[in-house]
């Protein structure tokens, strides 16, 4: 069963939290790793471009890093893009514990790879 690229973007989010928080094993890189297409990348707040082999540095580094995060999205607005191809908008938010919500504006675009969704692209600003 083929689900929305929409659908996508929140479970890669819901699983980068549970990563942040250690409340799953750190043997599941593979299958976080797995939502992300070979040639990905993505140029995060900080203006710097990652690609997929930093990206997973970044991972095996941030695991367990963040007790109590909380990732938000909301308004994820679809724009026209050629199949096999999706772009989402969408707002992220981060906070942790009961700390101030830090929110950014986000690009996301998913490529489908063998009836999955996979994260081709990610750009990302902070919200001023």
């Amino acid at each position: 069963m083929d689900m929305t690229a929409e659908h996508e973007i929140h479970l890669l989010h819901d699983k980068l939290q549970a990563w942040f928080r250690a409340e799953i094993a750190a043997d599941a890189l593979a299958d976080l790793m797995e939502h992300f297409c070979a040639d990905f990348s993505m140029v995060g707040i900080s203006g710097r471009r990652l690609d997929r082999a930093a990206v997973q540095a970044l991972f095996v580094g941030g695991h367990g890093a963040r007790p109590g995060l909380r990732i938000a999205i909301e308004a994820v607005q679809a724009v026209e893009a050629p199949s096999p191809l999706a772009m989402l908008r969408y707002r992220e938010g981060h906070a942790v514990g009961v700390g101030e919500t830090a929110w950014r504006e986000s690009l996301a675009v998913l490529r489908q790879e063998g009836g999955h969704w996979r994260w081709l692209a990610l750009h990302e600003v902070p919200v001023a």
